[in-house]
């Protein structure tokens, strides 16, 4: 897989004067449109920086792709408006064309008609030692600048053997957990043998992204709903909840 990021990054904050006449620093978006195959199918407003990581973990966690093999190139453009990923195999289109589907949480959306996707398959089982969870838990906050900034983001962290590999911010906790899903599959990380932390809440559609990626477990500091601890608990996804100590 090749990647051509020839935006980088930009400051995910900025210090403004608020009318009060304080001065604080705020969160700053920026949208952007990611095409497979020359196709739009997303455009998400997230936090400019692992634009790449960011696709790549979409198209998994979303059910596009299956792993990162499938994936010839992903370029992002000088702007970072637009990420072009390339797959090795064309899209298989679905029988109905989908509806647009805002996140609730940022002004992302599913542009494209839907893929072909496949059907959610039970996540590799994996014992998972409580310290491994509470290390997560106690990482929360830790070596996460933008959060520390504005307290205006989400987090999520990716964990191995005991050790956190990755700590991705962003205004949405769904582009922070596909950013760390998207680190792991762009550096081959098994993530069958990773489990995720969240800041956010887990509704279905964050267990359901957990699936998708395949990892045994996820970690978040929010209780789960009925209807998610429902899909976790048929196939097969560990959910632990952890406040910070």
């Amino acid at each position: 897989m090749q990647i051509m990021d020839q935006f980088g990054a930009a400051p995910g904050a900025e210090s403004v004067r608020m009318p009060d006449g304080t001065e604080r620093t705020l969160a700053a978006e920026h949208a952007a449109a990611i095409l497979v195959n020359e196709q739009p199918a997303f455009r998400v407003v997230c936090t400019p920086e692992l634009l790449p990581q960011l696709a790549l973990g979409r198209l998994l966690t979303e059910g596009w792709i299956t792993s990162a093999d499938e994936v010839e190139r992903v370029a992002v453009c000088a702007q970072g408006l637009k990420i072009s990923v390339q797959l090795r195999h064309p899209l298989a289109a679905a029988e109905q064309a989908g509806q647009e589907v805002p996140s609730c949480c940022t002004d992302n959306l599913t542009l494209a008609s839907p893929v072909q996707l496949p059907p959610l398959a039970p996540v590799p089982q994996r014992e998972i030692p409580a310290a491994w969870v509470d290390a997560l838990a106690d990482a929360m906050g830790q070596g996460l600048p933008l959060y520390r900034a504005t307290h205006a983001v989400h987090s999520c962290l990716l964990l191995r053997a005991g050790k956190i590999l990755y700590r991705c911010e962003d205004l949405g906790r769904h582009n922070a957990l596909d950013k760390a899903v998207g680190c792991a599959l762009t550096e081959g990380v098994p993530l069958a043998e990773c489990v995720l932390f969240t800041s956010g809440r887990v509704p279905v559609d964050m267990v359901r992204k957990a699936i998708r990626a395949g990892v045994p477990a996820l970690v978040s500091k929010s209780m789960p709903t009925v209807q998610s601890l429902e899909l976790a608990e048929e196939y097969g996804l560990k959910l632990f909840i952890r406040q910070k100590k």
